[in-house]
């Protein structure tokens, strides 16, 4: 049994954290003016910020679509999960959750449980490292696999 967690760029985990227990971060659009960058891809959060007083009008975030959420599942089933947990960032601040929801149910290959955090930020990533924690001491070995990269 190999249990997988994804979450998004929201949960502000440090990457040593994710790396550690092979969670995987879905990055959120970050919207600037007429550009999109992904969160932590494109953007860092240092630029971001350094940025930020700038910015006129202020940015906006978009989720990734349903397509994206699929792939990263069976990107998983195919890597070797047998569940996976996709908690996110509150339904009441983004579109996040309902996008996920959509591409788990689109997902064949694996069972996908997401979860509303009902949090943003730290609040969430404490979860996500909860769960990862969990699934790593339910299979010992788990904790030596890399995050899986689409």
């Amino acid at each position: 049994m190999s249990i997988r967690i994804v979450t998004d760029s929201t949960c502000d985990l440090p990457e040593a954290t994710t790396n550690e227990y092979g969670i995987t971060v879905v990055p959120l659009y970050v919207n600037i003016g007429s550009r999109s960058y992904l969160d932590g891809v494109d953007l860092s959060r240092e630029e971001f910020y350094e940025r930020l007083p700038d910015y006129d009008p202020p940015p906006t975030t978009a989720a990734p679509g349903p397509e994206r959420f699929r792939r990263i599942y069976e990107g998983l089933a195919a890597n070797g999960a047998t569940e996976i947990l996709s908690i996110h960032i509150s339904i009441s601040l983004s579109a996040v959750v309902d996008s996920a929801r959509s591409g788990a149910q689109q997902t064949k290959a694996v069972p996908v449980t997401v979860f509303d955090s009902r949090q943003l930020s730290l609040g969430t990533g404490f979860l996500v490292a909860a769960a990862a924690q969990a699934a790593a001491k339910a299979v010992p070995w788990r904790r030596s696999l890399p995050p899986w990269k689409p």
